[in-house]
């Protein structure tokens, strides 16, 4: 059996004004909320029990969801960490899955289970910017916003144990994950992260 934490609690000002009226989790890509994308991911992968770590606008997404899902709600902001942690009063087993709302991926969660916990997703880093080719002062060519060898980022996919320590409050990535042993993933399929307007627009244009 195997549970999965959804971090979905932020108020994602980068997507505003989308998210003014509704959390992160409902926004709509090629016509479909986010929380279903990963909902549905999930549920191939046969994810027997789901959370969602919820705190702006939380009784939207309860109302969307309904009784398919289980809920941690914050009263206020407590970071990926406090999240976490608040959200384990529901889960059961030693072993389950994190992930972050607005991380779209084909990840096979089978084969990333095989390496253990705790264990963290990767993914290739595609520059932000197109790159000019050179030599001496002469321009050779322009090579549009390239995946970018052996640079690795975190995708925001996590297998955690529970006698992990994590912090009443605080960021899991930056208070913990740097004092323990990881294990690293590397994943070389469909990632595409949603923080902007403008990753919505490049997401529905990929997939027209």
């Amino acid at each position: 059996m195997l549970e999965a934490i959804i971090l979905c609690g932020g108020e994602g000002k980068r997507l505003r004004p989308l998210t003014e009226n509704i959390p992160k989790a409902l926004i709509k890509v090629k016509g479909k909320p986010l929380i279903d994308y990963q909902i549905e991911w999930l549920k191939r992968h046969n994810v027997s029990k789901i959370i969602l770590a919820c705190g702006y606008l939380s009784e939207k997404l309860r109302k969307y969801c309904g009784k398919k899902v289980l809920y941690s709600i914050e009263k206020e902001p407590l970071g990926t960490g406090g999240a976490i942690k608040k959200a384990l009063e529901l889960v059961e087993g030693r072993e389950f899955l994190v992930v972050n709302v607005d991380d779209l991926t084909d990840v096979n969660i089978d084969e990333f289970r095989k390496i253990g916990s705790n264990a963290i997703c990767l993914a290739r880093h595609r520059s932000n910017f197109g790159v000019v080719h050179t030599h001496g002062d002469k321009v050779l060519g322009f090579q549009e916003k390239p995946i970018l060898d052996n640079i690795w980022v975190n995708m925001g996919i996590y297998l955690l144990n529970r006698d992990l320590k994590l912090p009443d409050k605080g960021s899991i990535e930056r208070e913990i994950f740097p004092n323990i042993e990881l294990k690293a993933y590397k994943h070389n399929g469909f990632w595409h992260t949603i923080n902007t307007m403008k990753d919505v627009e490049e997401f529905e244009g990929q997939h027209a």
